[in-house]
């Protein structure tokens, strides 16, 4: 197919062009900061950090209707470059495939190559193996369908022995012979105590994290799945979201997909997380793109995908008040109320159990990710930290700082959401740029959501920002999808 007539299937806007080139700034700054963390360079995490700002401004751009009347003039170009990075970034990915599995391992063992390469090597061979948050939550479901607490039962030592998991892939904590240690351990650190661990794998460190730190909803939605053979459950995860990309695919009108799938196969960042199972949003992923992409379509449907959402992981409740009020000024505040009580009814109903079984036990587990010591990590405002320029070893003021980030965000959303209701996936990930923990796979849905958000609910950037237009700050959304 010539580059001729590539160009003329891709049906486009500027803005859904400019996603090709949102994909490339985020593979940069997850390479570099990846890179930093590897190495513990602060030159390289404070280039990530600029780097995912850029993003950051990207995506925004991409989701206000008016970037379309700004770029209008470069759509050629637009559509030039997203070709050229599609191209690159899909051999790319194509060749990254083929190096870890027969290069990779070489370089590592390659003695005339610098220690540094060597180690950013095995970083990167290590992100393909269980982490330890995967780990649990498979022993988790097999906790479950053997009829034990999965809460009362997490065993982080003998969850990453059984599923060939490395010491380099546990969440150390900020206790006992780390607990003077800062911004992080080194690998040295972490190995001497995991060979201490492994001596006596029924007594877990208190160094370690050995809590199932999510919702019930990670582990029982995997459970069948489990049961009926599959024993790996990052096939799990890579089938629901499989599954939620169809279900965008599907909706999203026929002259626009190519450039939806486009997008979506060169997001290596995303594939490499869910290929390493280090990304459990993988499971709620379909449940949230179906939630939004519902909300005009099948109120109960999108209430219900939502509810199973913020049951599965707790980045995404971030998500919930942007819903809201997208809900709110689409269909009035009594069946906003109504998918409320969906949403709470289908969070309780999942966790209810385990609640009723141990209730402190189950309310320390998941809020574990806020309350207990973790190390500080990420690739937000804690890389001034991380990389040693601020000397701050209390996580209340990021704390604070997301707070207040998200109180901000909810209000913008909530005075312009009849002008920009498309903005609310962005806003929500926003406060998480604040936190003490602010990793990569907080941000790896953000593009994919919007992007199929903005193809299904596409209005002209005109009406958008024309004076005259009918829509208004305050008055309820029209949000009908055009018509396939």
């Amino acid at each position: 197919m010539t580059v001729k007539r590539l160009n003329s299937y891709l049906h486009s806007t500027p803005r859904t062009l400019l996603f090709y080139f949102a994909v490339l700034i985020l593979l940069i700054a997850s390479g570099i900061s990846g890179v930093g963390f590897a190495l513990n360079s602060p030159i390289f995490l404070l280039a990530g950090f600029g780097i995912w700002i850029i993003w950051f401004v990207i995506i925004f751009a991409c989701v206000l209707p008016q970037t379309d009347i700004t770029l209008c003039n470069r759509t050629k170009l637009l559509k030039r470059g997203a070709l050229i990075i599609f191209v690159t970034v899909f051999l790319c990915g194509l060749v990254e495939s083929v190096g870890t599995v027969i290069f990779v391992p070489r370089l590592i063992k390659d003695q005339n190559i610098s220690a540094d390469f060597r180690q950013v090597m095995t970083e990167w061979k290590d992100g393909f193996q269980y982490t330890d948050a995967t780990a649990l939550s498979q022993q988790a479901v097999e906790n479950m369908l053997n009829g034990r607490n999965p809460y009362a039962h997490a065993n982080v030592v003998q969850a990453l022995l059984g599923y060939n998991g490395t010491y380099d892939r546990v969440t150390p904590l900020r206790v006992g012979v780390l607990s003077n240690v800062f911004p992080y351990p080194d690998n040295s650190q972490l190995e001497q105590i995991w060979d201490k661990a492994i001596q006596t794998p029924l007594q877990v460190p208190i160094e370690l994290e050995s809590r199932v730190c999510y919702p019930a909803a990670s582990f029982l939605l995997p459970a069948p799945f489990i049961f009926l053979g599959i024993t790996d459950i990052r096939i799990v995860y890579a089938i629901f979201f499989l599954a939620g990309l169809a279900y965008a695919v599907w909706i999203i009108p026929k002259k626009k997909r190519l450039l939806f799938i486009g997008v979506v196969l060169i997001s290596l960042e995303l594939w490499n997380s869910i290929g390493g199972g280090g990304e459990i949003g993988a499971l709620g992923f379909p449940f949230l793109i179906v939630a939004w992409l519902t909300l005009d379509r099948n109120l109960w449907l999108s209430s219900i995908c939502m509810g199973l959402a913020v049951a599965t992981k707790q980045t995404f409740w971030f998500f919930l008040p942007f819903y809201l009020i997208l809900c709110l000024r689409t269909h009035g505040m009594k069946n906003m109320l109504a998918v409320l009580s969906v949403i709470a009814g289908m969070f309780f109903i999942t966790n209810l159990p385990f609640l009723i079984a141990g209730p402190k036990l189950w309310i320390s587990s998941i809020t574990s990710p806020m309350t207990d010591p973790m190390f500080p990590m990420g690739t937000g405002l804690i890389t001034l930290v991380t990389s040693g320029i601020w000397h701050i070893r209390s996580a209340m003021p990021f704390t604070v700082l997301e707070a207040v980030a998200l109180i901000v965000a909810v209000l913008w959303y909530f005075r312009y959401c009849g002008r920009y209701p498309q903005t609310g996936i962005v806003l929500a990930a926003i406060p998480l740029l604040f936190a003490w923990r602010s990793q990569f796979g907080y941000f790896f849905y953000v593009d994919i959501i919007s992007l199929a958000y903005i193809m299904v609910h596409d209005r002209s950037a005109q009406e958008a920002i024309t004076p005259n237009s009918n829509l208004s700050d305050n008055r309820p959304v029209n949000l009908m999808p055009v018509s396939k």
